[in-house]
């Protein structure tokens, strides 16, 4: 079953990678956005949100705009990312990718990753190793301590021979 669910989440989400010299020839995050299946954007001035819809509309409210989340924080507007500074963008279609964000994901959900976020989670994903490596080697360091010290108590404890000098 997890298997199952686990491809019908891969099915529904959209993954567009915009690296180097592909994010520089885009102008606005619209046009990046524009390029992908099922995403249909509409015209608006520079700087303004333009109409997004990513199954039709979605909700009997007045809201039809997706749920934009950028590196993991939702926003309302999205016009002022720089194209270049986009690592990834998954669009969430369906409900049950969507269902995690409840109401508000209703029209589908926008990921939007930066450069910077991707690049503070390998930072972080270092520090962990690194903090793991030297867990482990303070609890080798420790046994070593304690199998030296229990060597040296069990050497005392031994009773000594007197020297056939003496």
């Amino acid at each position: 079953m997890k298997k199952y669910i686990t491809a019908l989440m891969a099915i529904a989400i959209l993954l567009v990678q915009a690296t180097g010299a592909t994010a520089q020839k885009y102008t606005d995050i619209f046009q990046l956005i524009r390029g992908l299946p099922g995403v249909i954007v509409g015209q608006a001035d520079p700087g303004v949100m333009p109409r997004i819809y990513i199954r039709g509309i979605g909700t009997n409210s007045d809201k039809t705009q997706p749920l934009f989340v950028v590196d993991g924080l939702i926003t309302d507007n999205v016009a002022s990312i720089d194209p270049e500074n986009v690592e990834s963008i998954d669009v969430l279609k369906d409900a049950g990718s969507t269902a995690i964000y409840g109401v508000e994901g209703a029209n589908g959900v926008i990921l939007i990753t930066t450069v910077g976020a991707s690049m503070a989670a390998k930072q972080e994903a270092l520090e962990r190793k690194a903090a793991r490596k030297q867990k482990r080697a303070r609890a080798a360091f420790e046994a070593l301590k304690k199998m030296e010290k229990e060597r040296a108590d069990s050497l005392a404890a031994e009773p000594q021979t007197p020297s056939a000098n003496n």
